[in-house]
């Protein structure tokens, strides 16, 4: 007759072989402790911040006249994708590597192009950019030498404004580079004409085409003017927390840890018990059968 499955069945099951779950529980957990004991310790530093509204040092910003035609202050979800894009991209991690010499940092000794493969997936691993709950950026650096990661997270934000300014004033650079060849074409244009009309002062059309020249010159130096003073510094983003050291390290969490090993181990031995009770209860069925 088979037993049925009911509480007082699994309750006679476990009493027979708990030493077994105990055994599975206590093995589990202390390799568990042993692991994260010989872990070296890691400290965590965030720095925060925001995109600025790109247009704050557009020409069409600076040369308004009245003040509630400017532009908000602060920038838009795109314009934190594009920040965000610039802190995770491979050119700011080999930045960052280089310029605080993680390779040596690491204890790295494998050389040429491994060793900075190596260098970079460890510190990939050691570095997450998200946002947070209000939408801001959020850089997060563990490493073991807790003022090391202060410095590396305020380190992405001080380069990501950099890069973004840079690559803001490389675009104005070019237009007003378009302007000033155009800009030399028609002031070529108004020599000819000038010499057309010493020749022939009564030449009527070569006196009004240089009247609209000259016009257009005027407009185009201004414009020229203008995007020469919007190449500037103005800053990409605005800070929201500045990294500091952290009070106390962040990884492991070796008492939760434990406790969810603890719990896990415990379900995994109670299953174990069940498969091996299941395998004998089988095994002496066919063998009564037999």
């Amino acid at each position: 007759m088979n037993p049925s499955m009911n509480l007082s069945f699994l309750f006679d099951i476990l009493k027979r072989r708990w030493k077994l779950s105990v055994w599975i529980v206590l093995i589990i957990t202390s390799a568990t402790s042993g692991i994260l004991v010989l872990q070296k310790p890691l400290f965590r530093s965030s720095a925060i911040f925001t995109a600025a509204n790109p247009n704050l040092g557009d020409r069409s910003n600076i040369f308004r006249t009245q003040f509630w035609d400017q532009y908000f202050y602060y920038g838009t979800e795109v314009d934190n994708d594009r920040l965000m894009s610039i802190a995770k991209s491979e050119e700011m991690f080999r930045y960052m590597a280089d310029s605080f010499q993680l390779k040596k940092h690491y204890k790295i000794k494998t050389p040429g192009e491994r060793g900075k493969y190596l260098t970079d997936k460890e510190f990939k691993e050691n570095v997450t950019i998200h946002k947070n709950d209000y939408g801001h950026i959020k850089v997060n650096v563990w490493d073991k030498d807790k003022y090391l990661a202060v410095k590396i997270a305020n380190a992405f934000l001080y380069r990501v404004n950099e890069k973004a300014i840079a690559s803001s004033n490389q675009m104005k650079k070019e237009i007003q580079n378009k302007l000033q060849s155009d800009y030399q074409m028609q002031a070529d244009s108004l020599k000819k004409i000038q010499e057309t009309l010493a020749v022939d002062p009564t030449n009527d059309l070569a006196a009004a085409r240089k009247q609209i020249i000259i016009q257009e010159l005027i407009e185009k130096e201004k414009l020229i003017q203008q995007f020469n003073t919007s190449i500037n510094n103005v800053a990409a983003l605005f800070l929201i927390e500045e990294a500091v050291p952290a009070f106390k390290k962040d990884k492991p969490m070796i008492a939760s840890t434990i406790i969810t090993v603890s719990i896990l181990s415990f379900f995994f031995s109670i299953l174990l018990i069940f498969v091996l009770e299941a395998k004998s209860y089988r095994k002496n069925r066919n063998g009564t059968t037999e």
